[in-house]
């Protein structure tokens, strides 16, 4: 398991848990965007890094280990605390019904995504945040696919409404692919609550700008997510950092809403079927820096960051870093 012997080398700082004591005094945390006006809001990095690190690697679901390895994730969650997270993503990205269908454990979609809830809460300190992390559903819309929009909305409403009664702080719409699957899930979190939301898009790079893989712009992407309801604007995956500062700019110019970056750990290498990132925490911190002045008010990592990477970050993004 990951614990405090590997993180003990990368210098991070005791976790705190927090106390009755600290529930009784903050019960209501400050408002998450009250404290974006203050200081660069802090996402936590990637789970599935840890996860294969702590030496799972063979498992159906990473949903399943809310119930089966529940202390490892917890233990994730506190390093990341530990780290300087303002707010950490619950286990649950692949945890909507259609995605859990496909793996065969659709049945326990309340039970595993309660339980992910209830994970983070119990590692969260006093004055953070739990982001309940809803991903894409799995399956593709006509004439691509077979499934509806009416589909993934019953199924993101099914999934938002057992992470908002399990108490998270706000909603994490990530990774999509599909400006029209976005909106389904936005919908369906506003059918469940007005619930701090962000809606996050995973972007490609082409000749003639960004993309989703849909071919839906930036701009587009925006616009029509702040009209559905999302209350942060998002992009996060496929790209590294350092694709990611044009990207922010591109974002920053088309919303006047908060902006969440959360890049991957540079580009991924494969090698004998094994996928791996090598750009360092130091490289990753001095992209984010540039990411931040380039307009985000909240940033954070993706697939192969750990939270050596978001203590770096930061030190970096609050001018306490060194790393140049």
């Amino acid at each position: 398991m990951i614990g405090p012997a590997y993180y003990g080398s990368l210098g991070l700082p005791q976790y705190t848990s927090m106390t009755d004591s600290d529930l009784k005094e903050n019960e209501m945390p400050n408002s998450l965007l009250e404290k974006a006006k203050e200081k660069t809001i802090i996402f936590d990095g990637a789970m599935g890094t840890l996860i294969i690190a702590a030496g799972i690697e063979s498992i159906k679901s990473p949903m399943l280990l809310n119930v089966e390895k529940p202390d490892l994730v917890i233990d994730i969650h506190k390093q990341y605390y530990a780290a300087g997270a303002d707010v950490v993503l619950t286990n649950t990205f692949s945890g909507n019904p259609l995605k859990l269908e496909a793996e065969g454990i659709d049945a326990q979609m309340e039970v595993l995504n309660r339980q992910a809830a209830k994970l983070a809460k119990q590692a969260c300190p006093a004055g953070k945040f739990v982001a309940g992390d809803i991903g894409p559903s799995g399956k593709t819309l006509p004439p691509i696919g077979d499934s509806s929009t009416e589909e993934m909305q019953e199924a993101f409403y099914l999934q938002a409404k057992v992470l908002i009664e399990g108490g998270v702080d706000l909603i994490l719409i990530e990774t999509m692919y599909s400006l029209e699957e976005a909106v389904a899930a936005v919908h369906a979190v506003r059918k469940v609550s007005d619930i701090l939301l962000v809606a996050s898009m995973t972007y490609n790079t082409t000749e003639m700008g960004y993309y989703t893989i849909m071919g839906e712009t930036v701009d587009r992407c925006a616009s029509t997510l702040a009209e559905a309801g999302a209350d942060i604007m998002g992009a996060n995956c496929t790209l590294g950092s350092s694709d990611m500062i044009e990207l922010t700019k591109e974002l920053r110019a088309a919303t006047d809403k908060p902006i969440l970056i959360q890049p991957n750990a540079g580009k991924p290498v494969t090698d004998e079927d094994v996928t791996y990132y090598q750009q360092t925490p130091s490289e990753f911190a001095l992209d984010l820096k540039e990411i931040k002045e380039a307009g985000a008010d909240m940033v954070g990592g993706c697939c192969g960051t750990n939270p050596e990477f978001i203590q770096t970050m930061t030190a970096a993004v609050s001018g306490n870093s060194a790393v140049r």
